[in-house]
């Protein structure tokens, strides 16, 4: 069986459709993968200064958290400041990774809309693009369900959740 460290590092080396789409078909499969994944409990850690307790949060959420940006990141600064640059740095990238391979799924618009293993991973793109979300509608499209995000400066991203709903 492939672990999800090398699915992830496959992804890493080769990114594609054709290493993404096991990586996410792993991430959705795990026992404890949430699509409304929940990381308040981190950034109470995290603003407390529990580094290491933080990181044993994140820990304790994958392998259902991996490859979203805001996990990684999160893991990053708890990493970092327990002094593990090294590992911060890969956590860093991973979570690059995550958000240009979301952008690589589509183009944002109705006809083409980033898929998504999360809905997290909805505001993290439009973090990434300098966006806040007004509005969010889910819209049904024959056999596919769309999330309309509609942000303070009236541009429009559209998330394709039909493997989340």
């Amino acid at each position: 069986m492939t672990t999800y460290a090398e699915l992830v590092t496959a992804y890493l080396d080769n990114p594609g459709p054709g290493t993404l789409a096991p990586l996410r078909r792993a991430v959705r499969g795990s026992a404890n993968f949430d699509p409304d994944l929940d990381l308040r409990a981190v950034d109470t850690l995290l603003a407390e200064g529990s580094y290491a307790a933080a990181s044993a949060e994140l820990r304790r959420l994958m392998p259902g958290a991996i490859f979203s940006p805001s996990a990684h990141l999160r893991m990053a600064t708890a990493l970092e400041h327990s002094g593990d640059e090294r590992a911060a740095a890969r956590e860093r990238q991973v979570a690059l990774a995550a958000l240009r391979s979301i952008r690589s799924t589509g183009d944002g618009s109705e006809q083409r809309p980033w898929s998504v293993l999360r809905i997290s991973d909805e505001y993290d793109m439009l973090r990434a693009l300098d966006k806040v979300r007004d509005r969010q509608d889910l819209i049904e499209d024959g056999a596919r369900r769309l999330d309309r995000l509609t942000c303070t400066d009236g541009t429009v991203a559209w998330f394709d959740v039909t493997s989340i709903a």
